[in-house]
């Protein structure tokens, strides 16, 4: 018997965050729009409502550092 057709399975590509070093799969990270650094969400977005936001596609994923200007 085959195996079935598996659509909804969970990505096993793995990055690491730039700020924490910490191993983050890749669909629980994202890239800063301004320094293009690869960041876990905690550090991408800051708060559940930012990160909501960006869902949202009501602003773009600008990582804490870039938006408090130490990036700058």
């Amino acid at each position: 018997m085959s195996q079935p057709f598996r659509i909804f399975r969970r990505s096993d590509l793995l990055t690491e965050c730039e700020e924490c070093r910490l191993p983050v799969n890749l669909s629980n990270a994202g890239a800063c729009m301004r320094c293009r650094r690869v960041l876990c969400h905690p550090h991408l977005h800051g708060s559940f409502v930012r990160r909501l936001i960006v869902d949202l596609a009501l602003a773009q994923p600008i990582c804490l550092r870039c938006r408090d200007g130490v990036n700058a």
